[in-house]
């Protein structure tokens, strides 16, 4: 007996063509789709980009000021007979003018098979946690997994997402190290999460010191077409690992030019970027993709004093391998509301 489409097993659930499933970001967090599941997919939605099994043309930006942008971003995916859209928005300043979070998404989903939307739900839950499980992913190929020390800069949602992800990925861990600019940030992730992993956590005295003493480091900060660097290039030890989900702008590109190894998610992306302003002063042309590493074509860390930098900034199919898992798990748990369309 062949295997159900992604659309028959929802037709119980959902007529396909006639209705909607709408799902607000507290549900989606409601759903707990387990961190291994994602990370799984995430690798499968690595290596099928590098290996032009996907479709994914390149992020389109609109930016009312230097500060803020719109992202729209298309993709399909044949294997996860998955196909949708993405809207994002990242306004840096919302925080302190409206008291609202920076980052907005939403995602419309829509059937495979026939082309009727499916879904319209909250996106930056499933960015919050794909983030992290692309930085893990990074870590599995790159980074000495025998790593006793982690840094993380920058403790907004994605940032502070990370942290319960890490001693998935590294064993030997024996600390971990949180900065923010904001301190109250770092006592709350802290708080938040020590619980949560079996190695004392502690807040970094400066941005110096957690860029010193880890032996991977991952940011997660803001970014913008007026990237200004705060950490010194003399700061960097060889041998570190460095992944960034902030288009590494709080690095000097001196750091990124002399790294052994330059890894992006998306070379088509990574040049538009590049043409966008987004990275300051000159950068190196990518050694490869973390797919083709993932998919055998090409090599990771070779050696342990090799300094590596990942810059994987996101990418759509990311957020579509794991779509149909929360809708399908939803509408499963009679979670969300069905409208009509």
């Amino acid at each position: 007996m062949s295997e159900l489409s992604f659309r028959e097993r929802i037709s119980k659930y959902l007529n396909v063509g006639h209705e909607i499933l709408y799902l607000t970001r507290s549900e989606c967090e409601s759903l707990h789709i387990s961190r291994e599941l994602i990370r799984e997919q995430m690798e499968v939605a690595l290596s099928q980009y590098s290996l032009r099994q996907t479709q994914m043309p390149a992020k389109s930006h609109v930016f009312p000021d230097a500060q803020s942008v719109f992202i729209g971003m298309p993709a399909l995916l044949p294997s996860e007979q998955s196909v949708g859209f993405k809207w994002v928005s990242a306004y840096n300043n919302n925080q302190k003018q409206f008291g609202l979070p920076s980052l907005s998404a939403m995602i419309l989903a829509s059937d495979y098979e026939c082309g009727w939307p499916i879904a319209f739900m909250d996106g930056v839950h499933i960015m919050e946690t794909r983030t992290p499980a692309v930085a893990m992913v990074c870590a599995k190929y790159l980074a000495n997994l025998n790593a006793e020390t982690f840094g993380m800069i920058g403790l907004g949602r994605e940032g502070r997402n990370h942290l319960p992800v890490i001693c998935d990925t590294f064993k030997n861990l024996k600390k971990i190290y949180v900065y923010d600019v904001f301190e109250s940030a770092m006592d709350k992730a802290i708080a938040d999460f020590q619980s949560q992993v079996p190695v004392p956590m502690e807040k970094a005295s400066s941005l110096e010191q957690i860029v010193k003493d880890s032996q991977v480091l991952a940011s997660a900060t803001f970014f913008s077409t007026d990237p200004k660097p705060t950490i010194k290039d003399e700061w960097v030890p060889k041998g570190q690992t460095i992944i960034v989900t902030d288009l590494h702008s709080q690095f000097h590109p001196d750091t990124i030019n002399r790294a052994d190894l330059y890894v992006v998610d998306s070379m088509e992306q990574q040049k538009g970027l590049v043409e966008e302003g987004y990275f300051y002063g000159t950068i190196p042309e990518p050694n490869c993709e973390i797919g083709h590493i993932i998919a055998g074509q090409h090599q990771g860390r070779t050696s342990e004093d090799q300094l590596i930098v990942a810059n994987p900034s996101g990418m759509a199919v990311d957020d579509f391998a794991v779509t149909g898992l929360f809708i399908k798990t939803a509408l499963e748990r009679g979670v969300g509301t069905i409208l009509p369309l």
